[in-house]
């Protein structure tokens, strides 16, 4: 009875150290970054204990090449993903109370999503993950007349996916005709969205990411003629301006030509009284002859 006793006694006290190696990883759910600045992503040890010489490998979707690696009292760079190269340091101060975060320099758009720490001891394993979001505010909307019954907005560098939202001046929301997100090489997102005019007359364009992040532009629209139309009102204008210059010009030639012919005129009448002059005096001045011719018998 007392081998049996002392035999669990001793199985006791195995499990018991066992349970003494045992761990649990913890991180935090999502850690939220601005674009361009340094990040720290915890990982901390539950109970409280020692890591100097447990390997911890910390990874996104591949646990190999890997995002930071600490394996035999070092760190270890020989298969680390090339975009995080110079960027990444294990913070080792508090290693022995089991707490060690990894630390991300300039962080950029292509580093958000979700990292797993995962940390290995001799005889046991864990390990915790976390969502890393980089928050990135794009360009101030753009806001283009397209027609004159369609409007356009653009803004581009956005991170994560932004949304669009049309107000007008009473801030009533605009249901847009169109809504397309681009993302392009660089893990940026591009928004654009058209609307068909109302008879707001401020309209307001506002493209944002959380309420904190966010970007508005404002138009004011002037009511104006149909294309249409106004093209037909202008082009009646410059056909009546056409043959008002046309007839003024008319007149003015007509006239320049009755007074010419008025002169000529005036100079043949008074050659003709001239001429008339110069008769009657030719007649009063000279003598009058008369001659006989006789037939000789």
């Amino acid at each position: 009875m007392s081998n049996i006793l002392i035999t669990f006694l001793i199985l006791w006290l195995l499990y018991k150290e066992s349970l003494s190696f045992r761990f649990k990883v913890f991180s935090t759910d999502s850690v939220s970054v601005t674009l361009g600045s340094d990040v720290m992503l915890p990982c901390i040890l539950s109970p409280e204990m020692s890591g100097e010489n447990m390997e911890i490998r910390w990874f996104k979707i591949q646990y190999q090449p890997y995002v930071h690696l600490y394996e035999n009292r070092k760190d270890d760079y020989t298969a680390q993903k090339p975009e995080f190269t110079n960027r990444t340091e294990l913070l080792k101060e508090n290693i022995t109370r089991g707490v060690f975060p990894l630390l991300i320099r300039n962080v950029t758009a292509q580093d958000s999503g979700e990292y797993h720490c995962y940390v290995e001891s001799s005889n046991h394993h864990g390990r915790a993950k976390v969502q890393l979001n980089v928050n990135a505010v794009g360009s101030l909307p753009v806001i283009s007349l397209i027609t004159d019954h369609t409007m356009s907005c653009e803004s581009h560098d956005w991170h994560p996916k932004p949304y669009l939202t049309w107000t007008d001046n009473e801030r009533n929301k605009i249901i847009p005709s169109m809504v397309k997100v681009f993302k392009d090489e660089n893990s940026f997102y591009h928004i654009i969205s058209f609307i068909h005019l109302s008879n707001a007359s401020d309209i307001i364009c506002t493209v944002s990411i959380a309420l904190n992040h966010s970007k508005d532009s404002r138009q004011i629209i002037e009511r104006r003629l149909p294309v249409t139309a106004r093209n037909t009102y202008s082009h009646f204008l410059v056909i009546c301006a056409s043959i008002i210059l046309i007839f003024f010009v008319c007149i003015c030639l007509l006239l320049k030509c009755l007074g010419d012919l008025q002169n000529k005129h005036v100079k043949l009448q008074s050659k003709y009284e001239d001429v008339l002059a110069a008769q009657a005096k030719l007649s009063n001045g000279k003598p009058h002859t008369e001659a006989s011719y006789n037939s000789p018998v």
